[in-house]
């Protein structure tokens, strides 16, 4: 069998640890995500190719994107079929663009009203190249504001999850961002650079990580999900996540209660110190303590690339 399939035995300390937790008002909505991204992640590690390296199916990065999608097709239903069950009235916003979904152009305010934020499967050039930062993203929000965050990784069997007011856990231990880092010099930073390939984008980019670079980072990283960048940065598995340009609000939201609920701040990167807003279309992030953050912002300076409408 391949070793990113271990099946799901996370489970077992969740009925008698469920006592422990700081109860929040949105325990409800913790259970049904945290329910849907375990189906989520049987329905992932069956397309998962048994045995190591590049998938033994002979996926081409062709006929992998329509894996991909017909992966990511059915993991959105079973989700969505899920909320509807149990939550009839509330919106559903997804990343595979579904009829009743509503979705707002760049930069367009979200609805106020119940609402959940839903990406199938993060990481999906990941998924097509079995590299396994790979992750199921749910997200639930009231008044525009992340309430509840579950994200997990099938093929690392890591259940991030966290309730506004009850903390952040990881397969059941409680989590805390990586307080240690206060500066560059001890921050391990994530950075996802996207797809664009427009010469003005790559260019900023990559001026941005020469800088990081010149003042001294301690390590460089990029991941290919920006679920799993917030849920390592929650876990202190990393000291900082910084992207201009994530996917979509559904990129973000289930994570920025996982920071948030761990001791950390998740600002927008174009911003001046404030917390980042959930709006639809690509959007820019920095997360982690609020000193790494700060600092991480400081040296990078005022991304300067606008996002138009469309992918």
């Amino acid at each position: 069998g391949c070793m990113h399939c271990s099946p799901n035995n996370a489970y077992i300390w969740k009925r008698s640890l469920m006592g422990n937790m700081t109860k929040s008002p949105y325990q409800p909505q913790l259970e049904l995500a945290k329910d849907a991204a375990l189906k989520a992640g049987e329905i992932i590690r069956s397309y998962c190719s048994h045995g190591t390296g590049r998938s033994s199916k002979n996926v081409t990065v062709k006929s992998g994107v329509d894996l991909v999608t017909e992966a990511d097709t059915r993991v959105e239903k079973m989700i969505t079929g899920l909320i509807k069950d149990s939550f009839p009235n509330d919106l559903i916003i997804g990343e595979e663009d579904q009829a009743d979904s509503p979705n707002g152009g760049q930069g367009d305010p979200f609805p106020t009203e119940s609402c959940w934020c839903v990406d199938p499967i993060d990481g999906t050039t990941n998924f097509v190249h079995n590299y396994p930062f790979v992750a199921v993203s749910i997200g639930y929000m009231e008044g525009g504001i992340p309430r509840v965050g579950v994200i997990y990784n099938p093929f690392t069997d890591s259940m991030y999850e966290a309730a506004e007011g009850g903390g952040a856990f990881l397969n059941g231990k409680q989590i805390t961002i990586d307080s240690d880092a206060s500066s560059i010099e001890d921050c391990l930073l994530v950075n996802n650079i996207g797809h664009y390939r427009y010469e003005d984008f790559v260019e900023e980019s990559a001026e941005r990580v020469k800088k990081w670079l010149k003042a001294g980072l301690r390590g460089y990283r990029a991941s290919g999900s920006a679920a799993q960048n917030l849920a390592h940065v929650a876990s202190g598995q990393v000291s900082c996540y910084y992207e201009h340009g994530y996917g979509g609000p559904w990129d973000v939201c289930a994570g920025m209660v996982l920071v948030k609920e761990a001791g950390g701040v998740v600002w927008d990167a174009r911003g001046n110190e404030t917390d980042l807003e959930m709006k639809f279309g690509k959007g820019s992030v920095c997360a982690g303590g609020r000193a790494v953050v700060t600092d991480v912002l400081k040296v990078a300076g005022q991304p300067t690339f606008e996002f138009s409408g469309g992918k």
